[in-house]
């Protein structure tokens, strides 16, 4: 059983037990209320891996361990049946590799300079009392959403610069557990797909007959819209009356279906052969270390 088929059978037993519960009247747990709350600011990792399906030996690759930040904004209602939202923003910057080959297939590496953008958000419902002795879990069904642009600038010598966007739409469920009254541990995931996946890159358009050379051209293509899951978890843990401590993990993963055949012509006009841009896989791990304050 996948991902998706666990998460879509967890979300309905979380909220078939929350819309069956008596009372909704029972306050979230405090140190959830604080790990849920607030304004955010973090500084950490990006590690992300993009696997090229081609047909070249070996396949093409780009990965990189980046700097990264995140800065964002979240509330959780302070009641059971409370509506909880999040936004945040995310970028890293540094250097990439690549490991894979030439368009004529012979082994090569290089290195860039990449940029990674992301907005995410999330629309939900916190749901308490499922556990009425002591309230200490919180389950969270949410509605996912988030757009990301990558920018791998510099030598790869199949696609030079290359710019990849594309956002994501998914359920997700966020379960919360209090420790004690400093301490809270959250676990979460999301199951969905792409939206709108596009990838602009250098790619061999014509024959120059004169010279006997590929000229390239700038081409920009959709990807199609593939399954999107993501899985983490965070500690958090309160260090004073107004601030929040948290370490928080995250990891996505998502594919994308390769281009529509594109024809290298040429001087002629006539149709030599065709190249596309391959299918591939993408990762990417975020490890965050965040503060966060109350409103």
């Amino acid at each position: 059983m996948n991902l998706s088929n666990i998460l879509q059978r967890l979300l309905l037993v979380t909220l078939f037990a929350g819309f069956s519960l008596e009372s909704q009247a029972a306050h979230t747990p405090w140190a959830i209320s604080r790990a849920e709350n607030g304004l955010f600011l973090g500084i950490g990792e990006d590690i992300f891996h993009i696997q090229d399906n081609g047909s070249g030996s070996p396949p093409a690759s780009e990965d990189g361990e980046l700097p990264a930040y995140t800065l964002g904004l979240a509330h959780l209602g302070a009641r059971a049946g409370g509506l909880y939202w999040r936004l945040r923003l995310s970028g890293a910057f540094g250097a990439t590799r690549y490991h894979g080959n030439t368009g004529s297939g012979l082994p090569a590496q290089g290195s860039a300079t990449s940029r990674i953008v992301s907005f995410d958000g999330r629309l939900g419902l916190g749901i308490d009392g499922l556990w009425r002795g002591g309230r200490a879990v919180v389950l969270i069904p949410y509605l996912g959403a988030g757009f990301q642009r990558l920018t791998v600038g510099g030598d790869s010598p199949c696609t030079g610069d290359e710019t990849l966007t594309g956002g994501h739409l998914g359920l997700g469920l966020d379960a919360d557990y209090a420790l004690d009254r400093r301490w809270a541990l959250s676990l979460h995931a999301l199951t969905g797909y792409t939206l709108g996946t596009q990838t602009t890159a250098t790619v061999p358009t014509f024959f120059d007959t004169a010279t006997g050379t590929l000229q390239n051209a700038r081409v920009t293509e959709a990807l199609g819209d593939r399954p999107y899951e993501a899985i983490g978890g965070a500690i958090s843990y309160r260090a004073d009356r107004r601030l929040d401590i948290s370490l928080h993990v995250r990891r996505a993963l998502w594919s994308a279906t390769g281009s529509s055949p594109l024809p290298i012509l040429d001087s002629s006009g006539k149709t030599l052969g065709a190249t596309c841009l391959p299918s591939s896989r993408s990762t990417d791990t975020s490890i965050m270390i965040e503060a966060w304050t109350l409103f």
